[in-house]
């Protein structure tokens, strides 16, 4: 895996030396740079200045694996299309831009996110403070995109009101920390230090888990875990799906569980006809609910035929339960009853 303390690239110092040269306190600066056919922006280069939180770590960090179409509705590639700076302060500018971009930001603790077009790409800046509009940035970061000037020239021009000596300069170039003490060079670098190392172990702990790592960089390794996360996402789906499909089944099959009962009298006997599902026993249900009403069983005959369970029985009956649907409306009564799951097709009485 490529080091985050790895000699940085000729635009990461130009964008270091810009960020250094502002007096706000700027996060971050991404170059996104644009396809040959114009059609994608993606990372080109940048430099992480530091956050009050982790999730602005972890925000540039996802940024390395991401890209967008040049004619999209991403804050990057509307100033690309537009070719003029979008700038959005604060929870409320961002949230309602309708850019993913700038949501994510917000999440991740960004209070003004701006983007700046050039030929080539788009210069995106991220800040954990709020920073209004300021023209003097813009000229200075469209004289660092079209190089008309030199960097070392554009930032004594933008130091050069309020810098009297190289004292002054290093006075004004010490960092304000979102607490609000100042900072000296030497805890920034211990800080910056502290911040690469963690960033490492987080990329080694992502490595870990992510079974298949095509490259071993760093934004192969994020598109990869992007990639396995979505995989894991759609397994998880297909597996609720598959859940919620059982659930309906066991549930249609408890609602239309279905009995039919046909008795036929004969004086003193009489012929009990069942048919159902082969679900909560449904012989031994008739058998208790016979032997509750003291019907003495004759003869008994079970059957299954295509996943139907038929029952013939035979039983005596008392005197008191002879003549009319006495019988057929006490047994199906009982046999409703009974845990509350059968229902029961009442068919008359065959005498």
């Amino acid at each position: 895996m490529e080091e985050l303390n790895s000699p940085p690239s000729t635009l990461q110092f130009r964008l270091q030396s810009l960020l250094n040269s502002r007096p706000e306190w700027w996060a971050y600066a991404i170059f996104w740079r644009a396809s040959p056919e114009h059609e994608f922006l993606s990372f080109g280069d940048g430099h992480f200045r530091g956050g009050d939180n982790d999730d602005t770590d972890w925000f540039y960090a996802l940024s390395l694996s991401r890209s967008f179409p040049a004619d999209g509705p991403s804050s990057p590639a509307i100033s690309y299309a537009s070719a003029a700076p979008v700038w959005l302060t604060g929870c409320h500018a961002l949230q309602s831009f309708g850019c993913d971009r700038a949501r994510e930001g917000q999440l991740h603790g960004i209070e003004t996110l701006v983007c700046f077009t050039a030929a080539s790409g788009v210069l995106e800046l991220g800040s954990t403070d709020h920073v209004s509009e300021n023209w003097a940035i813009v000229h200075q970061v469209r004289d660092f995109l079209s190089l008309k000037v030199s960097l070392s020239s554009s930032i004594d021009s933008e130091n050069s009101e309020s810098l009297g000596g190289n004292m002054q300069r290093s006075k004004k170039r010490r960092r304000r920390t979102a607490r609000g003490r100042e900072q000296n060079p030497a805890d920034h670098l211990e800080a910056e230090r502290q911040r690469r190392e963690n960033l490492n172990r987080r990329f080694y702990a992502l490595r870990s888990v992510v079974p298949n790592v095509s490259r071993m960089d760093k934004a192969s390794l994020l598109a990869d875990a992007v990639s396995y996360i979505n995989e894991l996402r759609v397994k998880v789906e297909e597996l609720e799906n598959k859940a919620k499909m059982v659930k309906r089944k066991v549930d249609m099959s408890a609602e239309t569980e279905v009995m039919r009962v046909k008795i036929k009298l004969l004086g003193s006997v009489a012929i009990i006809s069942t048919q159902s599902e082969i679900l909560s026993h449904p012989p031994a249900k008739l058998m208790a609910e016979l032997r509750d009403l003291d019907l003495v069983v004759q003869h008994a005959a079970i059957s299954n035929v295509r996943e139907l369970m038929l029952q013939h029985v035979v039983v005596r009956v008392p005197e008191v339960l002879q003549g009319g649907d006495r019988l057929q409306s006490i047994l199906l009564a009982r046999l409703e009853n009974r845990d509350n799951i059968c229902k029961l097709l009442r068919v008359p009485p065959l005498c």
